[in-house]
């Protein structure tokens, strides 16, 4: 054994405060590695819908366990973005019409709300980390991180509404949107495009959130949505996307 494996041994079983040990710290630590990691490839499209997730081909990869990818696995699945077979096996969750008509109209209930909000209660540091996120989204070159700011800009709006029962709501649908999202990003035309239409409407957002005009910044996120569903193909709300 290595000194720095005896200095991890001894620190997992050095007991916090006398009472709660710190291997349950670092375990959850670890398991939400994993779920990010799992959660990132799944947005990426590392595997497609249907796709069988190995459990123990996973921790292998991973370095770990199986315990914290069975776990994050679980996570997964109570996020819609994994399905549990009569097998007990993780398969990738195939999004149909009906997943992007919820996904599409909880969008329109959720975020209007929060925009009218935001604008009500906008201050500077929401301003600078909404112009922030524009800025990196303009500089980037790939698509899964321009999916991913996308999300973000739209989670930022959310904060920024400071309504806790909202973002509740809101944070039911954060990963499937990731998902779904990542996918028709993938079947537009390219970076560049979807990059420009995104910030575009990114912009005007941020510029009447800062009007104080909060019945016009919750038309504007309308807006913003029914023209993201208008551009895509008619196919990919009419049936599987993958």
């Amino acid at each position: 054994m290595t000194p720095s494996s005896k200095k991890a041994e001894n620190t997992v079983l050095m007991p916090l405060n006398g009472k709660a040990p710190l291997e349950q710290v670092v375990r959850q630590g670890l398991t939400d590695g994993v779920l990010a990691t799992l959660r990132k490839a799944i947005v990426a499209g590392a595997f497609a819908p249907g796709d069988h997730v190995p459990e123990t081909r996973m921790a292998e990869q991973l370095g770990v366990s199986r315990v914290p990818v069975r776990e994050a696995m679980m996570t997964l699945e109570r996020e819609g973005l994994l399905e549990f077979d009569e097998r007990g096996a993780a398969r990738v969750r195939n999004f149909t019409a009906t997943d992007f008509e919820e996904i599409f109209t909880m969008r329109l209930a959720l975020e209007p709300m929060a925009a009218r909000l935001a604008c009500r209660r906008l201050q500077s540091v929401d301003v600078a980390a909404l112009t922030d996120n524009i800025r990196r989204m303009r500089k980037t070159t790939s698509l899964l991180e321009v999916t991913l700011l996308d999300v973000d800009f739209h989670d930022l709006i959310m904060q920024s509404a400071r309504h806790g029962l909202l973002s509740v709501c809101w944070g039911n649908l954060r990963s499937l949107l990731r998902v779904w999202l990542a996918r028709l990003h993938r079947l537009e035309e390219g970076t560049k495009e979807t990059k420009q239409l995104t910030m575009k409407g990114h912009v005007q957002i941020v510029k009447i959130l800062q009007s104080g005009d909060s019945e016009a910044a919750a038309k504007a996120m309308r807006h913003h949505l029914v023209s993201w569903r208008e551009r895509m193909p008619k196919t990919t709300w009419e049936g599987n996307v993958s």
